[in-house]
Parts: C-alpha cells; sequence; structure tokens
C-alpha cells in the first residue's frame, strides 16, 4: 500500500468513526507528530546583512500599521488543541 492509498483508507476509516474523545485523540497524535517534524527542522540561517533588512522591514510594515493582533494570527493559523 503506498502513501496516497494509505491516506484515502484512513480518511474512510474515520469517516465512520462517531466517538468524540476517539477523534480528539486521533487529532492530538497527528499533531504532536507534525510539531515533532518541524522542530526537527533546522532554523531558517540567514547572514546578518539579511537579518538587518528583514528588521528593517518589519520596523517600516509596523509603522504603516500593516501588523496583525495575536488575535489575528491565531484566526489564521488556529494551534492544535
Amino acid at each position: 500500500m503506498d502513501t496516497l492509498e494509505l491516506k484515502l483508507s484512513l480518511i474512510e476509516q474515520l469517516k465512520t468513526i462517531d466517538d468524540k474523545k476517539l477523534l480528539t485523540q486521533i487529532k492530538n497524535l497527528i499533531c504532536i507528530s507534525t510539531e515533532r517534524k518541524q522542530a526537527e527542522r533546522l532554523p531558517a540561517q540567514m547572514t546578518l546583512d539579511e537579518l538587518k533588512e528583514v528588521l528593517k522591514k518589519s520596523r517600516e510594515e509596523s509603522k504603516k500599521g500593516m501588523g496583525m493582533t495575536t488575535e489575528e494570527l491565531r484566526k489564521r493559523h488556529p494551534l492544535c488543541e
């Protein structure tokens, strides 16, 4: 069974589950696995000049009111529950 077939099989099985507790546990397991994979990635590396340019751009955007609140950010990118 290749990856696509496995995904489709899991989706079909999930469709038949009505147990909220079990579905929550499955969701949490997926979130934990995803978070671990992201943590294993090396952080982005920039030169000092690149970092200064990013900071300069961020300050300019902030002065123009282009930022967003934490609430707006969480709506766009909800945390795993």
